[in-house]
């Protein structure tokens, strides 16, 4: 216990650096799920609190956990949104990026049921009003179920 004590009482601004840069690595290593950035940056505010003034090892964790609690408060609430908001939603969805584009008819749709050509591919399709479609007419996709799509007159 002495020697735990005696590392939380010597551990001084580059130390904070340190620890603040293995957070980091760990949050990079989790994936991005941003709930180790925020005790990072924490330890990293304390490592420039301490080039600034010094302060007692009681002082720099209860500040340290005070600060990780409010970043992680505010972090999630806040700024997680607004990172997960410049994304594209469906870069790894293949299914959500076939909607809105343009396919023809494959063969007669029969009780709103048929077959559509997207590309150089055949598709099951169901019409989205049920109407029965002729084959060459062009189609815009309004959704994706499964290997269904489900098309609109063009």
């Amino acid at each position: 216990m002495d020697a735990l004590y005696d590392v939380l009482m010597q551990m001084n601004a580059w130390h904070w650096l340190i620890f603040a840069a293995g957070l980091l690595v760990l949050e990079l290593l989790t994936g991005g799920t941003t709930y180790v950035l925020w005790p990072s940056a924490a330890a990293f505010i304390i490592a420039l609190l301490h080039f600034i003034l010094p302060m007692s090892w009681q002082v720099d964790w209860s500040l340290f956990a005070l600060l990780t609690l409010i970043l992680t408060v505010v972090g999630s609430a806040y700024l997680k949104p607004l990172l997960n908001k410049g994304g594209e939603a469906d870069l790894n969805d293949r299914a959500a990026r076939l909607v809105g584009q343009s396919a023809e008819i494959a063969s007669d749709f029969t009780n709103g049921a048929g077959r559509v050509t997207l590309g150089d591919t055949q598709w099951q399709a169901v019409s989205a009003d049920g109407d029965d479609l002729k084959a060459g007419a062009k189609v815009v996709i309004k959704s994706v179920n499964g290997v269904t799509l489900t098309v609109a007159p063009a």
